[in-house]
């Protein structure tokens, strides 16, 4: 199984920009990777700071799949109880037929208490619901019809949709950030570090074992992807891209901290305690030294992924480009220079390793 490219995007608003110039400057960035080769683009989804110009994904990713044609388009996050059942089913089977096919979806809660408030509903209530809208929507999916039958917390006619999304069953799913999740059910899998052989051991038992389970999820994907998501900064000196990495995290570090607690930014006195214990960890780790950024120049960089590829625990590297206040210069030369230098380097390994 080749080795896919993707990139995740928040889609932050810096540098006083409009976000019609951000818009247009992604699209740009992201029409370059397909050509390039990436195999998909991953949105964040949040609300109501800056974290995130595009809390619609469904929005962005339709504009995208008309300027695009292969690049597989991956809400990652869906945060289900942000959204109703209803709207979310139409939204997302629309994408699926204007992409022509090529939505994927990436499922889970959300990480921030503020955002389920602003949609009405208590935080402690996010799994829950959560477990109750993808099961609403899977079947949904597969039927055409999408029910609140056996529901706790919505109560609505049951919705015919007149038309059919092109992928059946229904799209891949991924979960970022917990093997266990990932694992029991059979989703893609998303991990912000390169990935313990012994987490890949245990998140391929749990999807094996899940897979003669009834009602298994995921069951028309046979391989799945297991990913690792890096911020990545290359510039013509291994100095220069540090620098840029480490003042473009600074800044990426400074709008997180906001999305937490139960206050919205907006609002807020002070900064909130972290209260993810994934986003505890990560902020406290020195983001190059730790890998959660990769800096260089094109060589450096491409050495890197080469031992990541060889290492052969993840088939899918997920960069993250731009992030913070990464200029749409700077972003633009590392996506180059991954394109010309990286991925031809990484395919050579994969083609050495059939070859043997």
């Amino acid at each position: 199984m080749a080795i896919q490219f993707g990139i995740f995007d928040h889609i932050e608003l810096h540098r006083n920009a409009s976000a019609e110039q951000v818009y247009e400057e992604r699209i740009a960035l992201l029409k370059r990777a397909e050509e390039g080769g990436f195999y998909a683009f991953h949105l964040a989804e949040h609300h109501g700071h800056e974290l995130s110009a595009s809390p619609t994904a469904t929005v962005f990713l339709s504009a995208l799949a008309r300027e695009t044609t292969r690049l597989k388009l991956i809400p990652t996050v869906v945060c289900l109880p942000l959204h109703h059942p209803v709207r979310l089913f139409e939204e997302l089977a629309m994408l699926d037929v204007l992409s022509h096919g090529r939505l994927e979806l990436g499922v889970g809660k959300g990480i921030t208490p503020f955002e389920h408030l602003m949609f009405g509903h208590p935080p402690e209530e996010g799994a829950a619901r959560t477990k109750e809208i993808l099961g609403m929507l899977l079947k949904a999916w597969e039927t055409g019809i999408i029910s609140s039958e056996g529901s706790s917390f919505y109560d609505f006619a049951e919705m015919r949709l007149p038309f059919r999304p092109v992928q059946h069953p229904y799209p891949p799913l991924w979960t970022a950030g917990n093997a266990e999740t990932a694992g029991r059910g059979g989703h893609n899998f998303i991990f912000p570090v390169p990935i313990p052989a012994e987490l890949r051991a245990r998140y391929d038992e749990l999807r094996a074992a899940s897979r003669a389970e009834p009602g298994h999820q995921n069951p028309h994907v046979k391989d799945p992807w297991i990913a690792q998501s890096q911020a990545l900064v290359i510039a013509e000196t291994d100095a220069k891209a540090e620098a840029i990495g480490r003042r473009a995290w600074g800044a990426y570090g400074e709008v997180m901290a906001g999305a937490h607690g139960t206050v919205p930014p907006h609002l807020q006195q002070g900064t909130p305690a972290l209260d993810n214990p994934l986003a505890q960890k990560m902020m406290a780790l020195d983001p190059i030294d730790d890998q959660l950024v990769v800096t260089g120049t094109a060589e450096r960089v491409r050495d890197y992924y080469v031992e990541q590829a060889r290492r052969g625990v993840a088939n899918y590297f997920m960069l993250m480009i731009p992030f913070g206040d990464m200029t749409h210069e700077e972003a633009t030369y590392t996506l180059e220079a991954f394109i010309t230098e990286v991925i031809p380097a990484v395919r050579e390994v994969e083609a050495a390793a059939s070859s043997a």
